[in-house]
């Protein structure tokens, strides 16, 4: 896990200094090393040294595999054509390397950014589909003038670029563009609309007006002397169709691909621990990794709280006494979360979706203190196996549309028979939240020459079109399009903030593949969501979590931290402020809203948006 810089320049107007401010600014990507490589505008790109350029790499290295000088970047192919910038890990590079060799080719390190060199020279942009892994990269090649550039099929590992005064410029996270002579930090009205009223985000924008986010699972050759970035798909779902499988058989599946993904994600040169929620994704995660090495006690890291009404402890002292892991506990506190804001909204670059997402930077800082470099984490397993209550609700509508009620019926009638009654309790809370969405119930309104570009926003009214959609569809929604983009965007940001590689298992291109081959309805029966990765599980986990009723997120105290203490006067505080840049966006005055603070009569998810936005704003746009 690293950070990458790249720049092209046509006007080669700008200096070395530049390049390096736009790479040094992300080191806490990567503190091992810092590397650049600039080249000028005549025949085979010439190495610059100081001065103009026309193109510059810049790399910040986090060293993972291979913790020599030789894998150090930007890395240069041995004829010295191919020059990368590379930021993730490709899980299967001892295998290909070992295919590579049999066709003769030699190599000089041990790292898996050598094996993407040598695999674009030898199979050119089809080699992307060979890889299993994480990645974001730009590849230069100096006979062609051109840089190959790439993103991962989901997405984990970010990539952005901009234009900026003639300027192409390609980068691992949003601030480095503010090192740019002339970029100018502008707010994208459309995201920031649609998080206001709705949370959700607007990918391939991003919050600010001229950068955006390269889409994942695509690639692009950028001509050197014309510029432009067209993003090509190498891999899509919509290519992969659903099948029939008997429960047996994808039971063992899904059992095999999980166990050999775990595996793949424990290839390190460093020590390797995980995130422990307590819940059923982060605990399959961990008996693996044990079951893979016995012999190893790994490092169980959990953010906790003493609200009865969240505190996981026993689910997670029940996975750590299993498989004899030694747990780091971290207690996020509404004071520390005042003292950390800054450090953390400004290591973000564009807002936060909840306070959950502190609980998690919190838990970066603490493998970082205990000196572990790579956690795996559980992440996208919720959308994989349609583990979020309403892909239920939703799949038991569609049955309602389509007039199957004898399937209605037999969902409902099963939670009673052995089933999970909990489907029956989440009923009423969901049907209210549907309604908020629907009428916009917000802590305040949104001024009136907003109105019909509110009509003109895609985003707004994603939660009615879900209701059409059929299970494949809304399961491939929440993985491409809801939930998981920014969930990584977050998480990505919370364990580079120190220097930590995030590994997701559930996350490898094989599990994927699987899953979308398999009709979801099957991971939803008798009430029970992610019911095959239950049962593939069984065996495994202790029956109180494997089959554990009630479904607990990624859970902070946010609603009693906003409402009461600390956090609640900061934010009258901020209430009372003169400067509101937000108040663009909202037609209510700031008094009425201290009030609603002071009495506690909020929406307090809504309510974050509207601070986190309005601190977005005066603080790292306005800064």
């Amino acid at each position: 896990m690293c950070g990458i810089a790249c720049i092209i320049d046509k006007s080669q107007s700008l200096d070395e200094n530049v390049l390096t401010r736009f790479t040094n600014c992300i080191g806490h990507r990567g503190p091992d090393s810092v590397g650049f490589a600039k080249f000028a505008n005549s025949e085979g790109l010439p190495e610059s040294g100081q001065g103009k350029f026309l193109v510059g790499l810049g790399h910040r290295r986090l060293s993972i595999i291979d913790l020599s000088e030789a894998g150090s970047q930007p890395m240069f192919s041995t004829d010295k054509n191919s020059v990368l910038v590379f930021n993730g890990e490709i899980y299967n590079y001892i295998e290909l390397k070992q295919e590579l060799v049999k066709e003769g080719v030699s190599f000089k390190s041990h790292t898996d950014s050598e094996v993407i060199i040598e695999a674009y020279r030898k199979w050119g942009k089809e080699c992307l589909s060979k890889f299993n892994g994480m990645w974001s990269f730009a590849l230069l090649d100096r006979k062609k003038r051109k840089i190959f550039i790439s993103r991962d099929r989901i997405g984990v590992k970010p990539l952005y670029y901009t234009r900026s005064a003639g300027i192409l410029a390609i980068a691992s996270e949003i601030k480095q563009f503010f090192e740019l002579p002339g970029f100018k930090k502008e707010p994208n009205i459309d995201a920031c609309l649609s998080y206001l009223v709705t949370g959700y985000e607007m990918p391939p924008e991003t919050f600010f007006k001229d950068v955006m986010s390269f889409p994942p699972g695509c690639c692009a050759e950028i001509d050197l002397d014309s510029p432009e970035v067209k993003p090509e798909e190498f891999w899509t779902a919509e290519k992969i169709s659903v099948r029939e499988y008997s429960e047996d058989e994808i039971i063992d599946l899904i059992g095999k691909t999980f166990s050999a993904s775990v595996n793949f994600r424990l290839r390190s040169d460093v020590p390797v621990g995980g995130c422990l929620s307590g819940g059923l994704d982060s605990s399959a995660i961990f008996v693996e990794m044990k079951h893979l090495q016995q012999s190893q006690t790994f490092n169980a890291f959990s953010a906790c709280f003493d609200d009865p009404r969240i505190d996981e402890r026993k689910f997670m002292k029940s996975i750590v006494d299993k498989t004899g892991s030694r747990h780091i506990e971290v207690f996020p506190n509404a004071d520390e979360f005042i003292s950390d804001l800054p450090a953390f909204l400004r290591q973000h670059d564009e807002p936060v979706g909840s306070v959950s997402m502190y609980a998690q930077y919190k838990i970066m800082q603490a493998a970082r203190r205990e000196k572990i470099p790579v956690l795996l984490d559980g992440q996208g397993g919720d959308e994989l196996f349609s583990g979020y209550w309403p892909a239920y609700f939703l799949m038991l509508k569609y049955f309602y549309g389509s007039k199957n009620i004898f399937s209605i019926f037999k969902h409902s009638a099963g939670t009673l028979f052995g089933g999970n009654t909990e489907l029956l309790s989440q009923a009423y809370s969901h049907l209210s939240e549907y309604r908020k969405r629907n009428t916009r119930v917000l802590p305040f309104s949104i001024s009136k020459k907003y109105h019909e570009h509110l009509a003109e926003i895609k985003t707004l009214n994603w939660h009615r079109e879900a209701q059409d959609l059929s299970p494949c569809e809304y399961r491939k929604a929440e993985i491409f399009k809801i939930h998981l983009p920014r969930l990584l965007k977050w998480e990505d940001r919370n364990s580079m903030a120190f220097s930590i590689e995030s590994r997701v298992p559930f996350l490898d291109v094989n599990m994927v593949e699987l899953l979308l081959s398999v009709n979801p309805e099957l991971n939803m029966r008798k009430g029970w969501t992610k019911f095959l990765l239950r049962k593939s599980m069984d065996s495994k986990l202790p029956s109180e979590i494997c089959w554990r009723k009630d479904k607990k997120g990624f859970e902070t105290p946010q609603e009693k931290w906003m409402k009461s203490g600390s956090f609640n006067k900061y934010l009258i505080s901020w209430a009372s402020e003169k400067n509101h840049p937000v108040s663009e966006l909202i037609a209510d005055d700031f008094q009425e809203i201290q009030m609603k603070i002071i009495d506690g009569r909020f929406d307090a998810t809504r309510m974050f948006r509207l601070f986190c936005l309005d601190y977005w704003m005066k603080h790292i746009v306005g800064n």
